[in-house]
């Protein structure tokens, strides 16, 4: 899973679940802290759906599909042509792994016919319901994939995004600073690394009787990431930005937040401990693997992402 959650729903009547719609975006943003925006919650009718996602040939859903992590069906659509009949065998027959709650206004209608056609692992709703259903089920989508590996994939593909946003905003800063003060700095920092790195490599050539394997492993080389931050940094100074954010309250919240979080997720292993109520649970490094802390992880990915975003804006002005 992703920081984007993407939601499939098939309904004819799209008034009647454009309050929903809007209410399970802000809770998968304010309660999750993934981004979801209108445009990440598809709306189709019956029609729409069966040319998109359908292959009429094998009377199988498409692979395609596999984007979205939820897919929400009214089971009620175009009923005189039999379409939730046709849904229940293309579903049946088709390896899906995208979590599929069909609703109904009449539920008991809606279960005996998946009974009759011996289909499990489809989730159900009264349409009344629906609303806390979709929460129901998306917090355990949410659960069955929120484990180290899966975060640690989410944490390392997002950073690399915020990468290629910092560096559209160096390369667009430096046509804006005049003393080539940004390619200067850069390269000083570059150099001050290089510099380091020599005189580490120095100490490890003169003790190396002495050397341990482990000193070698926790030196680390130049971190691209970094540079990037300290560049976006100076950015903010030259060109005297101050919102949505300033050097200051960039560059060291940037660093404890992102940086060294994803450095942990990359490099520690988990380890047995603590959380800070007393609750056993895994630990990356100092950092306790719980549902609060993947939320807050989440959360100041997305709102450093923003924040590039919007200096990005600034400087497209």
């Amino acid at each position: 899973m992703k920081l984007k959650y993407k939601i499939l729903w098939v309904e004819d009547e799209e008034d009647s679940i454009k309050i929903k719609a809007k209410n399970i975006r802000l809770y998968l943003e304010n309660e999750y802290g993934f981004e979801c925006s209108l445009d990440d919650i598809t709306i189709l009718d019956y029609e729409e759906f069966e040319t998109n996602y359908i292959d009429n040939n094998k009377m199988k859903i498409g692979t395609n599909i596999e984007q979205f992590d939820l897919v929400l069906v009214d089971f009620n659509l175009g009923e005189v042509q039999h379409t939730g009949d046709k849904l229940i065998k293309v579903v049946r027959d088709g390896n899906i792994y995208s979590e599929i709650l069909f609703y109904s206004s009449d539920l008991d209608s809606l279960k005996e016919k998946l009974n009759k056609h011996f289909i499990d692992g489809i989730f159900t709703s009264n349409r009344d319901e629906l609303e806390e259903k979709i929460k129901k089920l998306i917090r355990v989508t949410i659960k069955k994939v929120q484990d180290v590996n899966n975060l640690r994939g989410l944490i390392m593909a997002e950073v690399s995004e915020l990468d290629r946003i910092k560096e559209r905003i160096i390369v667009n800063a430096t046509s804006k600073i005049d003393d080539r003060g940004l390619e200067k700095y850069m390269l000083k920092k570059v150099k001050s690394s290089i510099d380091a790195n020599k005189n580490k490599l120095d100490e490890f050539n003169d003790n190396i009787d002495n050397l341990l394997i482990t000193d070698l492993l926790n030196s680390r080389g130049l971190i691209d990431s970094d540079k990037k931050r300290l560049a976006v940094g100076k950015t903010l100074e030259k060109l005297s930005i101050t919102e949505p954010i300033d050097k200051i309250t960039f560059l060291e919240p940037y660093k404890n937040n992102i940086l060294t979080i994803r450095n942990n997720f990359a490099h520690v292993e988990e380890s047995d401990g603590f959380d800070e109520d007393g609750n056993t649970c895994k630990l990356i490094g100092s950092i306790p693997f719980t549902e609060k802390k993947c939320i807050e992880i989440r959360q100041e990915i997305k709102k450093y992402k923003n924040i590039l975003v919007e200096i990005e804006q600034k400087l497209n002005e």
